[in-house]
């Protein structure tokens, strides 16, 4: 009993420090560009729901509701409310959580958000998002710094994709890389990096030895979105020494039927060795409606496993492309932790909008996509019992994630504000009051609508 109370405990602390600290970093954004831009913030809230306890100027520290009476001018009460899902800023003028329109009644005052020119507007609004951005740049680069980085000792060339620009151009898998655009190689995160820069701009040269022979290949110029891994595997290689690993299994696909587990091996499938993600991928695409045998590795055992494909080519897999080869230590000066950093939070964000593009295209399921209060709380549990620095890890990857969600342009999230902002800029006036509203409503059902899905589908991958 003892020990399900305990475990219970640490997932509601995780959760709850992992939320505030999320929360807070995004609401004290709003709070500083409001305050800054000289508007009048009433309430600084962590949770929503009823005032649980809070401190003001002009009230001191106090438990529960504020008096009915009480005016708080232009000072803040700091809250923490009931339910630790969420958080606000009350900024006065706008139309918010709260749905409160009583300042439409009034002329605008110059400390109300609705006084103030589109930029300053847009500057608060966003500011929860770039404050969620800094802090995972901020996290990305302590880890770097502290942490000293396994970089991949090896130039050699792994797999490839045989309809990609760099198979095209003549590289070869067991290519050793010796220079790219006159720079020495000597490991693999080299060979990303400067292939990454350098393909927006220029073709890519690339001195390499095949069977003790040097050869130079003319990569084309291709261009890599900095938000988006799209062409990303077209262009630049996988190291030797990749192998496959299942991170994850989808609800109801045919993998977990088959006996699949999260961390198997991938080693083959219907005999063909497979080393990186997009071999399994694109070989089980072309098998629709077909068996396959896939030989997996688990716990030092070689097995095989009998599957059919969907309608879709797609077995319910989660595949990671793993590094096992010879790493070499090197600890980071400030400065490039935070350039690795910055590399970081694009690649993430790259990441998320590509999955975003993917459940539009048909190419993923929502419900295999997402994760609601529950997934949240077991990640951060066992990030928590695993340490600080994949606790801090986790805090900045759905720090990232939180302010994509952010900037959506959905009704009632800042994105949405900031399509009345720019609407608003357009046609030189405000949108009625009660268009926002209605536009607000019907975001808030929206969103509802996608919690109650979510936290659902938490409890069903569970029952």
């Amino acid at each position: 009993m003892l020990e399900v109370i305990g475990e219970v405990l640490l997932y509601a602390v995780a959760f709850i420090l992992l939320i505030g600290i999320l929360v807070f970093v995004h609401e004290l954004g709003h709070f500083l560009a409001a305050r800054w831009t000289g508007m009048r913030a009433n309430i600084f809230a962590i949770g929503m729901g009823p005032r649980l306890l809070g401190w003001n100027k002009r009230n001191g520290f106090t438990f529960g509701k504020l008096p009915e009476d009480v005016e708080l001018g232009d000072d803040t009460d700091y809250r923490i409310a009931a339910f630790p899902i969420g958080g606000y800023v009350k900024i006065s003028g706008m139309v918010d959580e709260s749905m409160d329109t009583d300042y439409t009644k009034t002329e605008p005052q110059p400390y109300e958000f609705r006084s103030k020119n589109a930029w300053q507007k847009a500057f608060v609004i966003s500011a929860g998002v770039i404050m969620n951005i800094l802090l995972a740049i901020l996290v990305f680069a302590g880890l770097n710094w502290l942490a000293p980085k396994q970089l991949q000792a090896t130039s050699t060339v792994g797999p490839l994709e045989t309809t990609g620009a760099a198979f095209e151009a003549g590289l070869r898998q067991g290519d050793s890389i010796v220079s790219i655009n006159g720079r020495a190689i000597a490991t693999f995160d080299q060979v990303d990096r400067i292939i990454y820069n350098d393909s927006a701009d220029s073709d890519i040269t690339l001195e390499v030895v095949r069977n003790g022979a040097p050869k130079q290949i003319a990569i084309r110029r291709i261009e890599i979105p900095p938000f988006s891994n799209s062409n990303r595997t077209s262009i630049i290689p996988f190291p030797a020494y990749v192998s496959v690993k299942i991170n994850g299994l989808a609800e109801g696909m045919p993998a977990i039927a088959a006996g699949f587990q999260p961390n198997d091996s991938v080693i083959a499938v219907d005999g063909q060795p497979i080393h990186a993600a997009f071999q399994l991928s694109s070989y089980l695409s072309l098998r629709k409606n077909q068996e396959v045998a896939i030989t997996i590795g688990r716990a030092g055992q070689v097995m095989e496993k009998r599957v059919k494909c969907d309608t879709g080519g797609k077995i319910g897999v989660m595949l990671a492309t793993e590094y096992n080869g010879p790493k070499q230590s090197r600890e980071m000066g400030l400065g490039e932790s935070f350039g690795e950093s910055i590399s970081q939070v694009q690649n993430v964000v790259g990441n998320i909008f590509g999955m975003i593009g993917k459940l539009f295209s048909g190419q993923a399921r929502l419900k295999d996509s997402v994760g609601g209060p529950v997934a949240i709380a077991d990640f951060a549990k066992e990030a928590f019992s695993l340490g600080l620095d994949k606790f801090l890890y986790l805090l900045a990857l759905l720090s990232i994630s939180l302010a994509v969600m952010n900037i959506l342009p959905v009704p009632a999230l800042d994105g949405g504000h900031l399509v009345f902002i720019i609407v608003e800029a357009i046609i030189r006036r405000e949108v009625p009051v009660k268009v926002r509203m209605v536009f607000q409503q019907a975001g808030f059902v929206l969103l509802l609508i996608f919690m109650a899905y979510v936290i659902f589908n938490d409890i069903a991958r569970r029952i």
